[in-house]
């Protein structure tokens, strides 16, 4: 469908210029002024110059209105000889024709802005029940990387409790950047258990999913989708914040002299740092604002229930364990 195509004609809906941008009931009064100008002009300038002089205010009144309406009954009638009469009776009578013209087309206008209204109202609808069904599929791809989101505050911090049910919107905050942005990607501890993946692979495998399912359902469905929702899919998509992973894995292949240890620190920590760099990246924030974005679109967009974080923070019941991956803040430089 086309989004701007709808929008053009619900700005232009209704805009006429000149005479033809009145409404009804405008010509409808400028109809009565009409004839009762006239009923003035006949009265008091030609009331002698009518067969049957003079005529009354009544009869002005009454042959204003057959004039107008072009209806003339004949009973009665302009001398002949009265030239300036039969140039107002015919002025009149223009007038009369020209306002019941413009009277019938702002009619006509009027009943197609209606029509117009009625169709795009409908197209509306059936826009927003098109886009509930597309948001519906996208719907769990989101919930599963808000339940890696979940995992990644789990092995970040260091309170054990319950199961932590938390709307993003309030869990995204300043405190939760700071926290996340300590992950270690050289944890050897996942969700499969000690020793089996490093944290960086997982997240970056999870990542992984998260854009391909994203990448899959652009490819099904873009064509059905407002651009605006194709941009901001498309920016999660390709938000630098999913390759931190993989960076991470990346720094620790390189080959380091004798004796130096590769520290937990990653690129998100450049965010936190005491170094003041001109035009910090704020990557963590732009990608969860974005994210929120995408999470408050579904959620109003669809049936069923708002979307959460499910955090688990009971103490070994579940893998990872609680602050399992905490790495450490970039800290070099005068703070």
């Amino acid at each position: 469908m086309n989004h701007d195509g709808i929008v053009e004609k619900k700005a232009n809906r209704g805009k006429r210029s000149g005479l033809t941008s009145f409404s009804p009931l405008v010509y409808t009064i400028f109809y009565l002024i009409n004839i009762i100008v006239f009923t003035f002009i006949y009265s008091f300038c030609f009331k002698n110059d009518f067969d049957h002089s003079p005529i009354s205010f009544v009869q002005s009144l009454y042959f204003s209105i057959v004039t107008i309406t072009t209806l003339g009954y004949g009973d009665i009638t302009p001398k002949l000889d009265a030239s300036p009469l039969l140039l107002t009776i015919s002025a009149q009578v223009v007038f009369g024709v020209v306002f019941i013209g413009l009277f019938l087309n702002a009619i006509s206008h009027q009943l197609s802005d209606r029509k117009d209204f009625a169709r795009q109202e409908e197209e509306k609808e059936t826009e927003e029940k098109n886009l509930s069904k597309l948001l519906t599929i996208l719907k769990p791809v989101v919930i599963e990387f808000l339940g890696i989101l979940a995992e990644t505050y789990k092995v970040t911090t260091t309170q054990h409790g319950d199961t932590l049910v938390a709307n993003p919107r309030e869990l995204f905050n300043q405190s939760y950047y700071d926290q996340i942005c300590r992950q270690d990607f050289l944890s050897d501890e996942t969700r499969y258990g000690k020793g089996r993946m490093l944290w960086g692979n997982y997240i970056d495998q999870e990542n992984s999913k998260f854009s391909s399912g994203i990448d899959d359902f652009l490819n099904k469905y873009a064509t059905k989708l407002p651009i605006e929702i194709i941009a901001l899919l498309a920016a999660l998509k390709l938000h630098p914040f999913l390759e931190h992973g993989k960076t991470a894995l990346k720094m620790r292949s390189l080959n380091l002299p004798n004796g130096m240890t590769f520290p937990k620190v990653n690129l998100l920590t450049m965010e936190h740092s005491s170094v003041k760099i001109p035009n910090k990246p704020k990557t963590i924030s732009e990608f969860h604002e974005d994210l929120l974005t995408l999470i408050d679109l579904i959620n109003g967009k669809t049936q069923g229930n708002d979307m959460v974080m499910r955090i688990d923070l009971r103490k070994g019941v579940t893998a990872p364990p609680v602050g399992s991956a905490i790495g450490e803040i970039i800290s070099f430089g005068p703070a």
